[in-house]
């Protein structure tokens, strides 16, 4: 009998959720799998790293099936995931839905449910998969009976999704869905300023303007970067069918800013007023405005309509995630609190 590991193949090897699982894996001793990552750019400096670290680098493009279908050979369990902001922000790709008549918003969301279409398809004919972890989201637009079309990079998913249950139905037998949280991350980038505190200094104070329902509203947070790794995990030792929410923690915006204001020994205030939430992009405005409609309305992941969503603690299987105190504690704030 072989002695040899399975391989899990992890899509998005780069980036935050593919990079996360691969780290995770790789710092198990010994890891269960023999491990290989799928890029675009074999040559990157963050390929060349996980190149050193031991994981097998396989290039393959998402548009190209017949790239996936040579990345996932031999694979005995597959991690996908697809990226709808990367193509959003791409010039070349607002170029290309300009000249087909589109907002870059819809046809962003096509072009990652073709994505996720030939992942699909190339996965289903793995006939050495035991297992299909899918990143998502729930179809924001069908919940909400139209009341919020435009949260595009829920639905784009989505649709992948839905595709793959009806399309292979033998596939889907052996698949379980992740629903990555609110990353904590965030705090740290572009949108971070909607709902980060500032820090008055006369007063010794964070202060979060933020109005309600949106201040109030509770939200799944999770660490992208240690916390998708540990969840994938936990999927591929349960059984198969499973939908689980990628959350350490849920906690409301006000929450979380009293959270970190003991953290860094700071009083709290909280200003009952929303801060601009314009961002320069009318279609990125757009899509944030439903996407925070939706949120508030019907839950992060639908859960106040879809009560068939896990939580870890569900799992039937044991997973320790930190807390976002813990997350908080070793951040950098100076580097990120605005003062006024």
């Amino acid at each position: 009998m072989s002695s040899a590991k399975p391989l899990l193949v992890v899509l998005g090897a780069t980036g935050k959720q593919g990079g996360s699982v691969l780290s995770y894996f790789l710092s198990l001793s010994p890891s269960p799998y023999n491990l290989r990552g799928v890029t675009r750019n074999p040559t990157s400096p963050e390929a060349i790293s996980l190149a050193s670290a031991g994981v097998e680098i396989a290039t393959a493009n998402f548009d190209d099936p017949s790239s996936l279908d040579a990345a996932f050979k031999g694979a005995s369990a597959i991690f996908s995931v697809t990226n709808f902001w990367e193509s959003f922000a791409d010039p070349s790709q607002r170029k290309k839905a300009a000249e087909l008549g589109q907002s870059i918003g819809t046809f962003c969301r096509d072009k990652e449910f073709q994505q996720t279409k030939n992942i699909i398809d190339a996965a289903a004919k793995v006939n050495t998969l035991q297992r299909f972890i899918i990143s998502s989201m729930v179809n924001s637009n069908k919940l909400s009976g139209g009341k919020y079309p435009h949260v595009y990079d829920y639905e784009g998913k989505a649709l992948g999704d839905e595709y793959g249950q009806s399309a292979h139905p033998t596939l889907w037998e052996k698949t379980s869905v992740l629903y990555a949280g609110l990353y904590l991350e965030n705090y740290f980038g572009p949108t971070g300023a909607l709902f980060r505190p500032k820090l008055n200094q006369a007063k010794d104070t964070l202060v979060l303007t933020l109005a309600e329902p949106l201040a109030t509203t509770p939200f799944p947070f999770c660490s992208v970067a240690n916390d998708i790794g540990v969840l994938v995990h936990a999927l591929l030792r349960g059984p198969p069918g499973k939908r689980l929410l990628g959350v350490n923690e849920c906690l409301s915006l006000r929450d979380s800013t009293k959270v970190l204001a003991e953290v860094l020994g700071k009083k709290v205030e909280f200003v009952d007023s929303n801060p601009s939430f314009e961002l320069g992009d009318p279609d990125l405005e757009q899509v944030n405005a439903d996407m925070l409609g939706f949120w508030v309305e019907f839950g992060y992941d639908g859960g106040n309509v879809d009560g068939n969503i896990l939580r870890p603690g569900n799992m039937g299987v044991p997973v320790q995630l930190k807390t976002v105190r813990e997350w908080f504690e070793k951040q950098d704030w100076a580097s990120v609190l605005e003062v006024e």
